[in-house]
């Protein structure tokens, strides 16, 4: 516009400060609006981008339609020609090259079985044909063929109504080239079929023909070699072909990839029953179909892996043991590891289709496990899966691989058997001794040698047996024994893992089971005068190692198990390292070694064949000094975390209720006190049991000290201590037996005896309470004769409630135990083994030495006779005597009419022993076991062995070290250690035998054993303290451990006055 100024247009307006300052834009809110702009302008490019593309699709696929269009109208019209004239080469070429381009089975199946109907017709001039012309027609063929099993394989709503006749008999007449008219030489012969089944084995042979058996043969409900209808027969027949074909010819590439759909689509189809009970039948009993097994169990072997991504394992395992199992001689170990390889491979992936018994599950466990039964399995699966189980477990399939193993040992054999022992032994539904393979090779039991000899020479950065991986030994540098690695702790390579891993823990479950069938004399020879072993060389064909070598052997596993620990529980660096995946690898491996472990560790607490200090572990300490050892030691009420697993997340209920989670460190220690505590010196357990019990007394006992809070407050008449005790503190007079105890003691009389409860009457009650209750007089207890005690199998006969008087009687143990106090029980050491008894309460043959001497003798001895034991005139029965009844009881059902054999011998051996050391006394035993329950929780015993409870319950029987006596000793008044009658005191003692010095220790303490940790733990400290005139006798108040000692001026007095006293058996009379 013009302007009255005179300018013809308007200036434009600049601003050099940028944009408005009514619209500032900050540099952020600029930069991510030009990052948008760009995103939508590459949004737009991709949108015109795409268009073009769909566009293009679009025109091809209308241009492609038409096209066919087209060209299946031409296809209608030469076929109309050809139904008239006939079909003539020329025609066919033309029509079967316009099939190749159109084909769609749901649309040209008319077409192409009419083609088929045709060609079939002219069978005689197709020969001619393929004659004149081989190269072509080695393209159209095989095409043809495919495109017949294509529309003979199509279904329509679950439905295929195509008729089968003309495709499949075109498919016969093509795979059998020797019957046609005009005869192709032998080499254009396999250069024809090589060309017809490379095309059809890639483009999915097997898996159609196993669609057409199971969509065109009815169900077949029992295993027959007998083809249920003709078409069957002729299936089966076209089946075979090309592998028929592919084993004559020399072409291990076509045999390979026909051997490899087979097992894919064939075998891994069984579980079909068409294929399980008539295809795999006929395979492994038809001497026609000859199967080039060790080629099948070399693919199997080496892409079993491949396999199980592709199809379920449970067919494909059934499949091999059906074949293997019928007809196989593995005559080299390559072939035999092949087989072993294939089988342990496909074992492994069966068993995720079987279920487990869910007690064995642990509660973190259960959580994975309700989390996989969202993926339900399938029955057929599952039984089959069970049926490979069987059948590889069975005893003709096992005698069969041993005889097979033994011919040809080697340490690759060893270690692909070993694997598949590891999977058997893995398999949830067989529990370990229905494992025939693993008793079998018991028998065997140089095998087991072998073994061993094979784990020790594993090492690192050497070419290890069976593994495939070379890059260790590339460097020539060899490494540490595989064992030692895993004894500190370390991980290993996966390769390492896979060759370990599994012959560790078959050869640890193998020793299980040979050590459960021998007695302690059967290897390690009897007992001689001096306590030493007398002609183990007897025995070397019993037991494959030596005494010497089980010593070493047991170093070497003790040290694994602990590094499987450590293993369990990484750090935080070495958690990355773990593969969950494997957790059911590693815990096998754990469990088994730990077991036979704890096999060799009970042999030495009974016969003390390994050198002193032989099994603790420089590898684990306590730190009992400088923490809490509460918060390492296993707790019933918190919740472990799962071995070789992650750590898992806590709940806030759980953090409230138990506390911050364990550490590593502290969560290795719990692992080692429940697993392996033998590793850990006996004064540091003695140290955390003790710690235990003082800490849980503190809580119960809180308020006691005040009297104030709940209190067990009882009368007593000593005459009648067991009888007025197990009712007044029977569980429903007195729930809680951790609550402190004031006992009042009523003599002869009726009257109180002198002296006020301050812990010393109710030590000297329950002392005199637990003698009486094992008093073999009263009848609950009987001796062996070792004069130890052990429940009255016949303790029914005595009182009608007698499970209520073992429970009573546990409680008072548990309660001597909770309280710190030594009684002297004497108890069997089967008995103490059945208190501490993990899984079960039930202890095994070897115990029988301590119950029975000359019944063990005489069982040992039927086991080795070499005449005919029916002579013996023995039966599976036992003759039991109770308060002069007579009893028979018989070992089995109707044993009184099944006679002992050399067949059965053993299981009588066994079945005796069980009765004697288990079922007689099963009840008694276990209701014992819930009264010491009810007080000291088992989890804290079970840090002991069973002579070492035996400490625990009765102290050390070894003599009282005076010296330590003196130097823990306290005074009171005017003694001190140079005070005369102080010096003639000990000077006294000194000249005491040690039964003497016992007596005095029990008059002042009221328990005749030193403490397990020495005098310094006695609490209160002994003390002496003067009391009176020369003419009183010395006195002791046991509650406060003092020793009243009137100031004597010779020492012969002295001696005299201390001796009646100690001697005189007065309880408290004398205070």
């Amino acid at each position: 516009m013009w302007s009255f100024e005179g300018d013809y247009r308007r200036k434009p307006q600049q601003r050099l400060g940028g944009a408005s300052r009514t619209r500032n834009i900050e540099r952020l809110e600029l930069l991510s609006q030009l990052k948008n702009d760009r995103e939508e302008r590459e949004r737009q490019r991709r949108r015109e981008a795409a268009v073009l593309t769909i566009q293009s699709w679009t025109r091809g696929m209308l241009s492609q339609k038409r096209t066919k269009r087209d060209l299946r109208l031409q296809c209608d019209s030469e076929l109309a020609l050809a139904k008239v004239q006939g079909i003539t080469e020329a025609s066919a070429i033309r029509l079967i090259a316009l099939l190749i381009r159109i084909f769609n089975a749901k649309e040209d199946c008319g077409r192409l079985l009419l083609v088929c109907q045709l060609v079939v017709r002219e069978q005689r001039h197709l020969s001619e044909w393929v004659y004149g012309s081989l190269p072509r027609w080695m393209y159209l063929l095989p095409r043809l063929a495919n495109m017949a099993l294509q529309v003979v394989t199509y279904s329509t709503n679950g439905e295929n109504t195509v008729s089968h006749a003309s495709p499949l008999r075109l498919l016969e007449i093509i795979m059998a080239p020797d019957s046609w008219a005009s005869q192709l030489s032998n080499a254009n012969q396999q250069l024809f079929l090589c060309a017809l089944y490379t095309h059809l084995i890639n483009r999915g042979y097997y898996q159609q023909m196993v669609q057409l058996i199971v969509s065109r043969i009815p169900e077949v409900y029992e295993s027959s070699e007998n083809p249920p209808t003709p078409l069957a027969e002729s299936l089966l027949h076209l089946l075979m072909k090309p592998l028929t074909f592919a084993s004559a010819v020399n072409d291990s590439t076509l045999l390979t990839s026909v051997i490899h759909e087979l097992c894919q689509d064939v075998f891994g189809g069984a579980a079909h029953s068409q294929i399980c009970n008539f295809v795999i039948p006929c395979l492994a009993a038809n001497v026609s179909y000859k199967l080039p097994m060790d080629r099948i169990v070399a693919v199997l072997g080496s892409r079993s892996l491949k396999f199980l991504n592709s199809c379920p394992a449970p067919p494909l395992l059934y499949s091999l043991l059906m074949l293997v199992h019928s007809s196989a001689e593995f005559n080299n170990a390559t072939s035999l590891c092949n087989y072993l390889q294939a089988i342990s491979e496909l074992l492994g992936g069966a068993t995720s289709y079987l279920i487990g018994d869910v007690s064995d599950v642990d509660s973190d466990d259960e959580d994975d496990n309700s989390m996989d039964s969202s993926k339900p399995i399938d029955p057929v699966l599952r039984k089959l899966a069970e049926e490979c189980v069987s059948v590889v477990n069975s005893t003709e399939h096992v005698g069969w691989l041993l005889s097979h193993v033994e011919r040809q040992v080697s340490p690759e054999v060893l270690l692909h058997f070993s694997r598949l022992m590891h999977h058997l032994l893995t398999v949830p539904s067989l529990q370990f001794h229905e494992c025939r393979l693993l008793y079998s090779v018991v028998a065997r039991r140089q095998l087991l040698r072998a073994m061993w000899v094979v784990l020790s020479s594993l090492q690192q950065g050497a070419p290890l047996p069976g593994s495939m991986n070379t890059m260790s030994a590339a460097f020539g540098v060899r490494g540490p024994p595989l064992l030692q690695v895993l004894a500190r702790g370390s991980p290993l390579a996966p390769y390492e893992r896979d060759t370990l891993v599994p012959l560790l823990a078959t050869f640890c479950a193998t020793l299980t089971a040979v050590l459960s069938t021998l007695h302690d004399s059967e290897f390690l020879g009897d007992h001689d005068e001096n306590g030493g072993h007398r002609n183990p060389k007897a025995y070397q064909n019993q037991f494959p190692f030596s005494v010497e070598e089980l010593v070493k052997m047991s170093a070497s596993l003790r040290d694994v198990c602990v590094g499987l620990v450590e293993l369990a529980h990484p750090d935080t660096r070495m958690s990355a390292l773990t593969d969950t995946s494997y957790k059911t690898m590693w815990a096998h491996c754990f469990k088994v070694c730990v077991g036979v472990l704890r096999q060799i560790h009970l042999r030495d607490t009974r016969r003390m064949f390994c050198p002193t200090g032989h099994w603790l572990s420089s590898r684990v300490s306590l730190p009992l000094g400088n923490c809490q050892t509460i918060s390492f030691v296993p707790r019933t009420s918190r919740r472990q975390r799962r071995l070789f697993m992650p750590q898992r997340w806590l709940t806030r209920d759980e953090l409230e209720t138990e506390g911050p989670p364990l550490s590593t460190t502290e969560q290795r220690r719990a692992t080692i006190l429940q697993e392996l505590p033998f590793v850990i010196p006996f004064e540091s357990r003695t140290q955390v049991f003790s710690t235990l019990v003082a800490s849980n007394r503190s809580m119960s006992q809180m308020r006691a000290d005040f009297n104030e809070g709940p209190m067990i407050s009882v009368s007593i008449r000593r005459t009648h201590i067991y009888e007025d005790a197990f009712d007044k503190l029977s569980p429903s007079n007195e729930p809680n037996l951790r609550l402190r105890m004031r006992v009042r003691l009523m003599n002869a009389v009726g009257l109180d005896e002198v002296g006020i409860d301050g812990g010393g009457i109710f030590r000297e009650f329950l002392s005199e309470l637990l003698k009486t209750a094992f008093d073999p007089t009263r009848g609950f207890f009987l001796l062996t004769r070792e004069n130890t005690l052990y429940p009255n199998p016949g303790a029914h006969h005595i009182a009608e409630d007698y499970q209520t008087h073992y429970y009573f009687i546990g409680r008072m143990l548990g309660k001597a135990l909770y309280e710190n106090l030594l009684v002297e029980v004497p108890l069997a050491g089967f008995f103490v083994s059945k208190l501490l008894g993990r899984s079960s309460s039930s202890v095994e043959f070897h115990h029988l030495d301590s119950l029975d001497p000359e019944l063990c003798r005489n069982l040992l001895y039927l086991k080795t006779y070499q005449g005919d034991v029916l002579d013996l005139g023995l039966d599976f029965t036992v003759l039991n005597s109770d308060l002069g009844q007579n009893t028979i009881e018989e070992l089995v059902p109707n044993g009184a009419n099944v006679a002992v054999t050399n067949e059965n011998r053993i299981e009588y051996i066994y079945r005796m022993a069980d009765y004697k050391l288990n079922k007689q006394i099963a009840k008694q035993s276990q209701a014992f076991k819930k009264g010491v329950a009810d007080v000291v929780p088992l989890e804290w015993l079970q840090m002991f062995d069973w002579r070492e409870l035996q400490m625990l319950i009765s102290g050390a029987s070894v003599p009282i070290d005076l010296l330590d006596l003196m130097d823990n000793t306290k005074y009171g008044g005017t003694y001190n250690t140079d005070h005369p009658t102080i010096q003639a005191f000990w000077q006294v003692i000194r000249g005491f035998d040690e039964t003497q010095k016992r007596q005095l220790l029990k008059f002042v303490t009221s328990c005749s054993r030193p403490p397990l940790l020495g005098f310094k733990e006695l609490q209160p400290a002994f003390c002496i303290q003067p009391s009176g005139s020369e003419d009183r006798l010395p006195t002791a108040s046991t509650c406060m451990n003092l020793l009243k000692l009137p100031e004597y001026k010779k020492e012969h007095t002295l001696r005299d006055k201390l001796l009646y006293a100690i001697t005189s058996g007065s309880g408290f009379e004398l205070s």
